[in-house]
């Protein structure tokens, strides 16, 4: 199994892999792009440059996919690849943590698994002819059933200087509040 490829989003590499995605043959195949971290400016502008050599992306919050509810989430799943015509190459899925699940056979575990529902997806986007990215805004949300899926991964941690920080910050406030990232329930106590 291939390594992931792992990458942060101010590395200087980042052109030069945006220029080897865009010659990617996905002819019974597909790509799958990782995006990790809170920085959602960041991942905004990686996208809009991806877009520029690979074409539009079709936007999905899986947040509206993916349920506790396993059936309800399988036919949402397929439900959505039908949806994605066969012209649409570039899918965004965002919310992805919506994803993660954490083990719970012992109390105080915070190992993450693949949830039968990330299975479920990973197993239409294998061989979709598609280019995926997986928005994740936790970085422990990343499996290793994920990390053994995806062939790269992004991240996009927040910024480490004292200017940085104080600039992130305020590009982070909303009008309308705050939503939690996922609506999952932590099973054990940290």
């Amino acid at each position: 199994m291939p390594k992931l490829e792992v990458l942060n989003h101010t590395d200087k590499e980042i052109t030069n892999f945006l220029n080897r995605v865009s010659e990617i043959n996905l002819k019974n195949s597909h790509y799958l792009l990782i995006l990790i971290g809170p920085y959602q400016s960041g991942k905004n502008h990686l996208i809009n440059r991806l877009q520029k050599k690979i074409g539009e992306f079709v936007e999905i919050d899986l947040s509206a996919v993916i349920t506790q509810d396993e059936e309800e989430s399988f036919k949402n799943i397929d439900e959505l690849f039908i949806m994605i015509s066969k012209t649409d190459k570039n899918i965004r899925f965002n919310n992805g943590d919506v994803l993660a699940g954490q083990y719970t056979g012992y109390t105080y575990s915070s190992v993450r698994y693949a949830t039968p529902q990330e299975r479920y997806l990973l197993d239409k986007i294998n061989g979709s002819e598609k280019f995926c990215v997986l928005s994740l805004a936790e970085p422990e949300a990343l499996d290793k059933r994920l990390e053994g899926f995806a062939q790269a991964a992004i991240r996009f941690d927040k910024p480490k200087s004292l200017f940085a920080k104080l600039i992130w910050k305020i590009r982070q406030i909303r009008i309308q509040g705050h939503t939690f990232v996922s609506i999952r329930p932590l099973s054990s106590a940290k």
